[in-house]
């Protein structure tokens, strides 16, 4: 499987954003008549008790830019259009999620319930809780994916992504509500990403890629030095760095230092030569 079709994606890809679009809003209303805007909490809350905290505290991880970024990283030089269509989605699913965290502030459970009644995993925090961060990273990478003609070979990759949302539930983050608002911010930033990307091309040239994957390699090294306030997933993010540092040795660093820069950026000239043919 490569990724030459994934700007082939059309009218099928299109109508299934909708559709999910469609269904998390839907489910935001029947959330909100049934619960109100702090609806199915404790509910969450009481489903997740059955898993032991440090658990949570490595899940909810997977909604950190970082770790994704770290998990993507032995893929990109497989993946080029897929890793730009990540990126651009990224940028803007994040600046939807910003624009409703400041523009909409809203408090998180910790600010508005006492202590006895909720469990928090990790950092107490209080505010700008619409929509969930994590969630909408999660899904802003996941829904790209979902572009490729091998989509349904991929589905688990949402599922991951629900369950990243979910854990912000589980540690005493985000109201069910802030984590649909954030699937719907992060599938609308991943559609207009990949509809960005298929227009501007110019994330794949070889000087550009590198750039950005060595962003993301030193995003990545810094995992095992801050975890966020989960400091029980250190483990996971130990093994997650030793992961995505381990790809980008083994497909940019050693390439670089056996052949150097002209040897080393061959496989990305050869992708921009295919992604600017008329």
């Amino acid at each position: 499987m490569n990724d030459r079709d994934l700007y082939a994606a059309g009218r099928g890809y299109d109508l299934a954003v909708l559709g999910l679009c469609l269904a998390l809003a839907a489910a935001m209303l029947a959330l909100y008549l049934g619960g109100g805007w702090h609806g199915g909490f404790h509910v969450g809350q009481a489903a997740s008790a059955a898993i032991p905290p440090i658990v949570w505290e490595s899940v909810t991880t997977l909604g950190d830019t970082r770790v994704l970024l770290a998990l993507l990283l032995p893929f990109c030089l497989r993946y080029p259009r897929v890793f730009w269509a990540i990126v651009v989605g990224s940028l803007l699913a994040g600046l939807i999620s910003r624009g409703f965290k400041f523009g909409l502030p809203m408090e998180r459970p910790a600010a508005v319930l006492d202590a006895a009644e909720l469990t928090v995993i990790g950092w107490r925090v209080k505010s700008l809780s619409f929509p969930s961060g994590h969630t909408t990273s999660a899904f802003a990478v996941a829904v790209v994916w979902l572009a490729l003609p091998a989509w349904r070979r991929l589905l688990p990759l949402l599922a991951v992504a629900c369950l990243a949302g979910f854990a912000r539930v589980a540690v005493g983050a985000h109201w069910p509500m802030d984590v649909l608002g954030g699937a719907l911010a992060g599938t609308l930033g991943a559609w207009a990403g990949l509809h960005f990307a298929r227009r501007f091309r110019w994330g794949l040239r070889p000087g550009v890629h590198w750039t950005l994957v060595g962003v993301a390699a030193i995003a990545t090294a810094t995992l095992p030095f801050d975890g966020q306030g989960y400091p029980g997933s250190l483990p996971w993010r130990i093994a997650v760095t030793a992961w995505g540092l381990g790809g980008f040795m083994l497909y940019y660093g050693l390439p670089l230092l056996r052949g150097g820069w002209r040897d080393a950026r061959q496989p990305m000239a050869r992708v921009w030569a295919d992604a600017t043919k008329r």
